[in-house]
């Protein structure tokens, strides 16, 4: 493994969206855009694109590199990790050796699809983080079909092209997990409202979350960065009292955003507005995902519209 080698998921990253022009085309423009805000606005470490809430099953081979493409020259200082999981071989390959060029922090591994042993899965992760010349990222879920497991997690960070693991199980799986991964690779859960206790046990626990990163911060108002740094400074009292101010928040998140993704369903739609409505590009989402309807929209509004000012 060459390029970043040792490098490591630090501070705070969050999923992002694939924003999509009128006619449903890629926002080449939006995607530069976002970047820009990610990085300079709002100062997260890093970003990753193509998942789930990314619409990744959606893009072309072509669309994938364009967005990664985009997203990388919109802020070359902002650190990007990319899917590249498809369901050929060859063609993830291709997006490996492509993230590379495109100067990718780490690419992201999603199971692929079928019934492999854990040697196979094994194999198929060290000969993508060779092709990529990047570290890799682990997507764990406990969903049927989507799990890497326990056996390969370890075998991968002991190999160390893996930099981390995003475990969607909850607590319990995470910490299940915790056993296995090497001092090196952070299992991280992505659930903001997590982030205080894990960085309570290690400091240096990453958050490689899902949108809350940008959802719930403004240029000029970062709780979670506040909450973060007060920890770090010795301040406990400081660090819980920023975090519960994210509270109103995280009950629209559980609405639309994590309740809908917990059952199985998309929350892109939501996501998408909940973008437009805090200035980001975002535009449709594409089929068969559809748009909200008319009282969803009203009903996300209201929510959105109860929030505290932001100053």
């Amino acid at each position: 493994m060459t390029g970043e080698g040792k490098a490591s998921l630090a501070g705070i990253w969050a999923a992002i969206p694939t924003p999509f022009r009128q006619d449903g085309a890629l926002d080449l423009d939006g995607i530069a855009s976002n970047a820009q805000h990610y990085h300079s606005s709002l100062g997260l470490d890093g970003v990753f694109c193509h998942g789930i809430m990314g619409e990744g099953w959606s893009l072309t081979l072509d669309e994938r590199q364009a967005a990664l493409e985009a997203l990388t020259e919109g802020a070359r200082s902002l650190r990007v990790g990319v899917v590249i999981t498809h369901h050929a071989l060859a063609e993830t390959l291709a997006l490996a050796r492509h993230a590379g060029a495109a100067r990718a922090h780490h690419v992201v591994l999603m199971r692929p699809r079928g019934p492999y042993r854990d040697a196979e899965l094994i194999a198929y992760a060290e000969a993508v983080a060779d092709a990529a010349g990047l570290p890799l990222v682990l997507f764990e879920s406990p969903a049927p079909g989507m799990s890497f497991g326990p056996v390969v997690i370890e075998a991968l960070a002991r190999h160390g092209c893996l930099i981390g693991v995003k475990a969607t199980g909850g607590a319990k799986a995470v910490s299940a997990l915790r056993i296995f991964a090497s001092e090196s690779c952070p299992i991280c859960d992505p659930h903001e409202d997590q982030w205080l206790c894990s960085l309570l046990r290690d400091p240096a626990q990453p958050l490689y979350a899902d949108p809350e990163p940008y959802l719930y911060q403004t240029a000029s108002r970062q709780p979670i960065r506040d909450y973060r740094d007060a920890l770090a400074a010795g301040d406990a009292a400081a660090a819980l009292k920023s975090w519960r101010t994210l509270e109103p928040w995280r009950h629209v998140y559980e609405r639309w955003i994590i309740g809908p993704l917990d059952r199985g369903h998309s929350p892109a739609a939501a996501l998408k507005y909940w973008m437009q409505h805090i200035g980001l590009a975002a535009g449709l989402v594409r089929a068969p995902l559809v748009p909200l309807s008319r009282a969803e929209m009203q009903a996300l509004y209201a929510d959105l519209a109860a929030l505290p000012h932001l100053h």
